[in-house]
């Protein structure tokens, strides 16, 4: 939280000397029930701060400028505990499952997205119940938390690093390459692209197995298409890799209809079949527009075996 005041608020020290004269009385007499709230908050933090927890707690995947909240952190790790018995807190920066428990000999490990510190009670009071609880207490508490996360969503950190963003590769700069695809988009098509504002793009990370590969895919709250470095290679077409961009930038212009938000979308090969439908007719239309198309869908069908086994 930013202790500086608001633009449409002074604090007593900005005041002038008449000015903090008069805001001092109006502050000097404050309600009764507000000053009682304000020494119970304070001695409740105070109390769980000088709390030695059991389990252990771990900040380490927060990013960095919110690690000085760690009093928070603490205090949200008392309150699990006080519910849960020994709890071992691992605070993450994970958009995708915000919460997660593992139960070990003697403990609980809790994997849970920054957002939750500073939360109320009644949020740990649902993430135990969520955890330890049964039936009705579970989809109750499973609710109120879907709830807070939406109301706070602004949490969540969508705009991915400089460090994050690795664009040259050995043989393929993904940036030209990207440039290149929108620049032989159809007129409209690339005017709802820019109308999207910036998409980013980044080689992704190398996957284990040889069973299958997703080339690429596209993260909707971070407008962000990750490819995959196998593509990476001399003996890959250029106009390979510009289909494989040029369809995560259709999941862009199309993402599916229903299912959950926040789901990273892409293209992939070999292995099972997708858990849910993402391309839309209109999708599957315009992918069929990509000037290469049949060049590249006969290219991965002769070199995915090659792909796979050099991933």
């Amino acid at each position: 939280m930013d202790d500086k005041p608001e633009n449409n608020q002074r604090s007593l020290w900005e005041l002038g000397p008449a000015e903090a004269v008069e805001e001092s009385a109006e502050l000097a007499e404050p309600p009764a029930h507000v000053e009682e709230i304000f020494v119970e908050t304070k001695r409740e933090a105070l109390a769980e701060a000088a709390v030695v927890t059991r389990g252990t707690l771990s900040m380490a995947e927060v990013p960095l400028e919110l690690r000085y909240r760690r009093p928070f952190a603490h205090q949200l790790h008392v309150r699990l505990e006080r519910h849960l018995d020994v709890v071992d807190l691992i605070l993450t920066d994970n958009r995708r499952r915000m919460l997660s428990s593992k139960r070990r000999k003697y403990r609980l490990e809790i994997r849970l997205h920054h957002m939750f510190m500073g939360c109320d009670e009644d949020t740990v009071e649902a993430i135990a119940g969520l955890l330890g609880g049964q039936g009705g207490l579970r989809k109750n508490a499973r609710a109120h938390i879907q709830a807070y996360i939406r109301a706070n969503r602004d949490a969540i950190s969508f705009e991915p690093s400089d460090e994050e963003l690795q664009t040259r590769g050995e043989f393929f700069n993904l940036a030209t390459v990207y440039d290149e695809v929108v620049e032989g988009l159809e007129p409209p098509m690339r005017a709802d692209l820019l109308a999207l504002g910036d998409i980013h793009i980044t080689w992704g990370r190398r996957s284990q197995g040889n069973r299958s590969i997703r080339f690429g895919s596209y993260d909707f709250d971070r407008k962000l298409i990750r490819i995959h470095p196998a593509l990476d290679r001399e003996w890959v077409p250029r106009y390979f890799v510009a289909f494989i961009i040029y369809h995560e930038l259709l999941h862009a212009l199309f993402p599916p209809i229903g299912g959950c938000e926040g789901r990273a979308e892409g293209a992939q090969s070999g292995g099972a079949s997708r858990r849910r439908l993402v391309h839309t007719p209109e999708f599957n239309a315009m992918e069929r527009r990509f000037p290469d198309y049949q060049k590249a869908m006969r290219w991965e069908a002769a070199n995915l075996q090659k792909i796979l086994d050099q991933k």
